[in-house]
């Protein structure tokens, strides 16, 4: 399977997630943007849930 995004990007999104449980008003800037150049749909990604690292969060 093909990785969306890096290992980098990956921690970024995981310490977002961490910080957001602790600070309700911390408000996190999009890490990364997907998006499907044939059906014009896009995602910013804030955040991925600590305790379920197939749960995303963000923007769309």
């Amino acid at each position: 399977m093909t990785k969306l995004i890096t290992d980098e990007q990956c921690a970024e999104l995981l310490a977002n997630g961490r910080q957001s449980i602790e600070n309700e008003d911390f408000d996190p800037l999009p890490a990364v943007k997907l998006f499907t150049p044939d059906a014009g749909a896009t995602w910013l990604l804030t955040e991925i849930a600590p305790e379920e690292h197939d749960h995303a969060y963000g923007l769309c």
